[in-house]
């Protein structure tokens, strides 16, 4: 057979077969990567592709690499051209490829109307709402997060001792009231049902916020749906539909064990509801809290249909989705941060003084004011969110206005076409020692002073000169939206439960270091880098004990 072809190699039949399979996967990878980005071809000449070697099948191969290079690659390009205000391209499995805005540039492509640049399909294509939602209805009309945004923020003063409690209940849970033994948890575990806990304490209250079974069951949905719409995300576009298929049969499983557990509470609070509408003087008080207010914006809809309880349950368990995870992440590393940190015992002591004096003045309890005067806290979760990032790239969005958008670079104009996905370079920038002094150092009181960070534009300017203490930034909360910070997005379409997630991260920080002695069992792990996402640590083990109360001290 070799010879027929040509071909001296001593190749046997199986072995040519298997050539053959291996090159027409790579030809109908190849064209899945270019099928799915638009008119790129001009920009993919004319601009740096990081990662793309020159064999044959250079894209698919690079593209697969992508799975583990994505990291590597981003901070190489950020080196060789962000820093000279120039874009760059990397290939990515779930996207194809991604153009790096430059940092310098962020505020003016991320501040595009709607209609030049898509967040929201961007958004519901990497969680894949078209397989991993079956109701699509909550898609299309999302006023669950209108709820977050707008409800869930402005009545923070309501729901921060709600939180507090639940989260008081869930430490003496999961991590116990022992003031003698030491009790070994695994901390991704703990950490996201705790979260878990205190966020349905806002989000619907007893008795689901204690629920253990039913916490359970929003990990295991969230879990699915993030693995689930990564994969499909990964698949070639001919062959999607099918991995969809699977993968919304999974969450779809998951959904049904959610309702089982939580329906019964839905439909009595749906009951009471329309009671209380039909009869004013009905003996019942509606709840203020998220649930509720997913039921009074289904009544303004004035269509029925949204008040059918599987929906509303579909709608509770979508804001759980987007919110849970993701705060939980934070939270298991910056235990990991603060307690494996070269100066851990100091900043301990110095949260813990912080969290007392300001529990004290407020007499004994929680509430939205006493949480906001928590500013170590609150730097303290900025500086573990900036060193660990969620994402190495991160905020994607696509282009869809017909005419494309201009990016600047030192050469001219670089036009980037209809269909292709622009993302920021989140672990770079955070870890750029011109912007943050000693960057791979965790050091909170960074951002309790003045001149701590440099922002994008003193570290990219001309001169290169840093800014007179006059001129020096002032020092920002962690929900700031910020283009040297990247955590909770940026422009005008950042995280819109960002006020509620740090409000409860606070929270939980002051309650951990007033509480509870915290030990590392194993030295800081290194996350595992999938694609553009970091895969929490799941075996991180530490070991904790109950303090003897602050007042007794």
């Amino acid at each position: 057979m070799a010879n027929y072809l040509g071909i001296e190699a001593k190749w046997d039949l199986p072995q040519l077969l298997a050539i053959v399979s291996v090159s027409t996967a790579l030809y109908y990878l190849s064209q899945w990567v270019f099928s799915s980005s638009g008119n790129l071809e001009a920009l993919l000449k004319s601009q740096p592709v990081i990662g793309l070697g020159k064999q044959w099948y250079a894209w698919p191969l690079a593209t697969l690499k992508s799975f583990s290079k994505s990291k590597q690659w981003v901070f190489d390009g950020y080196t060789k051209y962000s820093k000279l205000d120039s874009p760059f391209i990397i290939p990515c499995l779930d996207r194809g490829p991604v153009v790096i805005v430059p940092p310098k540039q962020l505020k003016k492509v991320y501040n595009q109307p709607l209609s030049v640049l898509d967040v929201y399909v961007t958004q519901n294509q990497t969680i894949q709402t078209k397989y991993t939602i079956s109701e699509q209805d909550i898609v299309k009309n999302s006023f669950q997060i209108s709820v977050i945004r707008h409800q869930m923020t402005r009545n923070l003063e309501h729901l921060t001792p709600l939180i507090a409690t639940e989260l008081k209940v869930g430490f003496e849970e999961w991590w116990g009231t022992d003031q003698v033994g030491w009790r070994d948890l695994r901390i991704w575990d703990t950490s996201l049902k705790l979260i878990a806990g205190a966020a349905n304490g806002a989000f619907c209250g007893p008795p689901l916020c204690r629920n253990a079974a039913f916490l359970d069951s929003l990990r295991d949905h969230a879990m699915t749906m993030f693995v689930g719409a990564m994969a499909i995300n990964a698949t070639p576009s001919f062959i999607r539909p099918v991995a969809g298929k699977i993968v919304g049969w999974a969450c779809e499983r998951k959904f049904q064990k959610t309702l089982k557990l939580c329906l019964p509470v839905i439909v009595e609070r749906l009951e009471n509801t329309a009671r209380k509408k039909k009869d004013p003087d009905f003996s019942w008080e509606p709840p203020k809290d998220g649930l509720q207010w997913i039921i009074d914006e289904s009544y303004a809809t004035n269509d029925p249909a949204q008040l059918q309880p599987v929906r509303v349950t579909h709608r509770l368990l979508y804001v759980n989705d987007i919110s849970l995870h993701s705060t939980s992440y934070t939270v298991q590393n910056l235990i990991l941060d603060l307690y494996t940190c070269e100066n851990s015992a100091e900043l301990v002591k110095c949260l813990r003084e912080e969290a007392a004096a300001v529990l004290k003045e407020a007499g004994g309890s929680w509430t939205r004011d006493a949480v906001q005067k928590l500013k170590l806290v609150d730097g303290t979760i900025r500086e573990s969110m900036r060193m660990t990032p969620f994402a190495s790239v991160g905020l994607p969005r696509t282009v869809i206005g017909p005419h494309g958008i201009d990016l600047e670079s030192p050469s001219g104009k670089v036009h980037v076409p209809q269909g292709t996905v622009l993302a920021a370079a989140m672990d770079p920038i955070h870890r750029d020692n011109a912007i943050y002094p000693d960057a791979d150092k965790f050091n909170p009181f960074r951002f309790t002073q003045p001149g701590g960070v440099r922002s994008i534009f003193d570290q990219f300017n001309a001169a290169g000169q840093k800014p007179d203490d006059a001129n020096k930034p002032k020092p920002k909360s962690t929900v700031t939206l910020d283009d040297a910070f990247l955590g909770f997005g940026f422009g005008k379409h950042a995280c819109p439960g960002r006020f509620f997630a740090l409000n409860e991260m606070k929270i939980f920080v002051a309650h951990m270091v007033l509480n509870y002695d915290v030990e590392c069992l194993d030295r800081r792990p290194e996350l595992t880098n999938v694609i553009w996402l970091k895969v929490p640590y799941n075996d991180g083990r530490v070991r904790v004990r109950k303090r003897i109360p602050v007042e007794l001290e």
